[in-house]
């Protein structure tokens, strides 16, 4: 059992990376890796470890999972200076081990280093040593170690992993590099068989944050396939609105609202305005009416307005009339009671229309006080009260952009009236 705690320990540290392998000159190029390993059997074989090494060593293994403080206090009667290189390298490898249980991740540095140092382990084990190095520069947030320590092994890799060039993009990104960091793991993403969420995550916020939308897109496209998350739908819309892709940036809102992951109030006004905006007014009420009916999104002035403007422009007047009421008497100006009062006028209701044209004016603070006063005179005269008709022309009249139509309103009931005379 204490065994298997020792080899969790390994496999927390020794990630497989490949067949990793390092020579005995750092800066030598072109390895043979099959010769390297024959070179550093040889040089064990040299130097067998003692039996009070062995004894110590197992000792302190069986105490590294329950009692690390133990283990290296075992490793400490052992004299460095008196052990042949591969004694030491054994050693230093355990104290990397208990110094990683003990949280002390610059200590299994340094340990770790000093077992690489001796050159006499394994390859592939002096391989899986130097990648845990780099590793545990990243537990310390010492991103440019990072970046050192893995070029450094990968200058002895056949292959590299998926996982060395993501831990390499995330130095690169901490240290703001994002070039180098999109290159990275872009290529992690590349050769893995199954890239993992965060890589993903990683590799469309490196695009967006270089304004790349077009690269980002079909990475949030994945994301949204084999992961069901609400975040990755809203950004692949926003996407599909910053490529002008309209069309495409609804679609994607309507399934993630079909699949019932969009349930904020500020999401769902959103999908509205979407639908609005690729004249589609119908399904904006719908989305609308059901959210503030459900309590989702706020029965406040801006939802209802934004209701009512919908079923307007679906032309369906009736359903209209109940969010524009409730909109503008929360309204702290008049200009929903104008615009009530073109309901009432595009259904004829003239009594109603001057009704709450003169709520409008009346509350004041219009966008365009001339047109009000301007509806209102229509709205009198086919109310039949042309006296006050043309008082509201006249007041019409005192706005530049209402005068030319207030003349010719009150030309009509001059004309009229002499008509009539």
């Amino acid at each position: 059992m204490r065994r298997g705690v020792l080899l969790a320990v390994i496999l927390l540290l020794a990630v497989p990376v490949g067949a990793a392998t390092v020579a005995d000159d750092p800066d030598e190029q072109g390895i043979d890796l099959k010769k390297l390993a024959e070179r550093r059997v040889a040089r064990q074989r040299n130097y067998l470890p003692g039996e009070r090494v062995m004894r110590y060593g197992a000792a302190a293994m069986e105490k590294i999972g329950e009692d690390p403080h133990e283990a290296l206090a075992l490793l400490r009667k052992l004299n460095m200076k008196r052990m042949n290189p591969f004694e030491r390298a054994l050693i230093y490898r355990l104290l990397g081990y208990v110094s990683y249980f003990m949280q002390d991740f610059q200590a299994a540095i340094e340990n770790f280093s000093n077992a690489v140092g001796e050159e006499i382990l394994a390859p592939r084990d002096e391989g899986e040593l130097r990648f845990s190095i780099a590793q545990l520069y990243a537990a310390l947030a010492q991103w440019r170690d990072v970046v050192a320590s893995i070029d450094a092994w990968a200058l002895y890799v056949p292959e590299r992993s998926p996982l060395s060039y993501y831990l390499t993009a995330i130095a690169y990104y901490q240290l703001g590099e994002f070039d180098n960091a999109i290159i990275n793991v872009e290529k992690a993403v590349d050769i893995a068989p199954d890239p993992k969420e965060g890589w993903l995550q990683l590799l469309a916020a490196l695009y967006v944050k270089n304004q790349d939308y077009r690269s980002a897109a079909p990475v949030l496209e994945e994301l949204v396939m084999r992961f069901r998350k609400k975040e990755y739908w809203s950004q692949l819309s926003l996407i599909y609105g910053a490529l002008d892709d309209f069309r495409g940036s609804l679609a994607v809102q309507q399934i993630a609202y079909i699949q019932g992951l969009l349930e904020e109030d500020t999401e769902l006004r959103r999908l509205a305005r979407g639908y609005l905006y690729n004249d589609l007014p119908h399904p904006a009420a719908l989305v609308l009416a059901e959210g503030i009916e459900a309590g989702t999104i706020e029965s406040d002035g801006a939802a209802l307005e934004l209701l009512a403007n919908s079923w307007i422009a679906a032309r369906e007047y009736d359903e209209s009339l109940g969010p524009l009421q409730k909109a503008a008497d929360l309204s702290k100006n008049g200009n929903l009671y104008v615009r009530l009062g073109q309901v009432h006028m595009q259904r004829e209701e003239w009594s109603d229309a001057v009704r709450l044209f003169q709520k409008a004016v009346a509350r004041g603070d219009l966008k365009e006080p001339g047109n009000a006063h301007l509806l209102l005179g229509i709205s009198h005269y086919n109310a039949k009260s042309v006296a006050r008709a043309r008082a509201s022309f006249a007041r019409a009249r005192k706005y530049e952009p209402s005068r030319s139509q207030a003349d010719l309103w009150i030309d009509h009931i001059e004309r009229e009236a002499r008509q009539a005379g």
